[in-house]
């Protein structure tokens, strides 16, 4: 799925239209930002760093059908301490929305892209990758966004939030924040991977995987899922808030 430059990107339109179709949860948002930015990527760096696994993290997996759709839906039944945003503080709240950005970003781009690399088995790596990095040129609508990353507090964990392994991974994913050159966000991904070649290699490998990718996104079929990406994620925020998934009070 997306990496962390996209989720970053797709954070920010997700942040404008909430002021339109759910403000308390834009006002969150605005008082805790650091908070919010750390959701963003937190599926990915307890993934990382907590070595939760992809299921544990991403409550979805891509062979197993009946899990999708439900990612955010999932998150909350295995963790119902988090499910009533009535029992939490508004800045363990801007984390959670956040982190279902990650997972409602996530499931747009399966169904709105990578659907279409299923079909190509063993090769689909390289097409992916592309497809990476096609969507990491999506805009950052922040100012500044790196410095306000670097305030993000780990002292305190959130449930299975391990709030260290997020701040880890947050330190690598900041130089996305602040760049818009494509091969500059490739390479902070290869420093994530711990890259060994040399890179004149990894740039024509990455230039490979953008032809194997153009055919697969256009502009139409990026737009897609931008408005995919963001409809999932206003749809779960607001149903969150609302309590839709909150386990029933005893």
């Amino acid at each position: 799925m997306p990496r962390g430059r996209c989720h970053f990107a797709l954070l920010s339109t997700l942040h404008v239209r909430l002021r339109d179709f759910c403000p308390p949860a834009a006002e969150i948002a605005d008082r805790y930002l650091p908070d919010f930015l750390a959701g963003a990527v937190a599926p990915d760096g307890l993934r990382y760093f907590a070595r939760l696994g992809k299921y544990g993290t991403h409550f979805y997996e891509e062979d197993r059908r009946e899990t999708w759709g439900k990612a955010v839906s999932g998150m909350f039944e295995h963790h119902p301490d988090l499910s009533d945003p009535r029992e939490l503080c508004d800045r363990d709240l801007a984390l959670l929305l956040g982190y279902i950005s990650h997972l409602t970003v996530d499931e747009a781009f399966r169904d709105a892209v990578t659907y279409q690399t299923h079909a190509l088995g063993d090769d689909f790596r390289p097409t992916v990758r592309g497809l990476w990095a096609i969507v990491d040129r999506l805009p950052i609508e922040y100012d500044g966004p790196d410095d306000v990353i670097r305030s993000f507090d780990p002292s305190e964990d959130l449930g299975f939030i391990q709030h260290r392994a997020v701040a880890d991974f947050l330190e690598l994913s900041r130089p996305w924040a602040s760049t818009r050159d494509p091969w500059d966000i490739e390479r902070v991904f290869l420093k994530m991977v711990r890259w060994r070649g040399g890179e004149d290699e990894a740039r024509l490998e990455w230039e490979d995987n953008l032809e194997l990718a153009r055919p697969l996104l256009d502009d139409n079929r990026l737009a897609r899922f931008v408005d995919l990406s963001v409809e999932y994620g206003e749809k779960a925020v607001m149903a969150y808030l609302d309590g839709a998934y909150a386990k029933p009070r005893t």
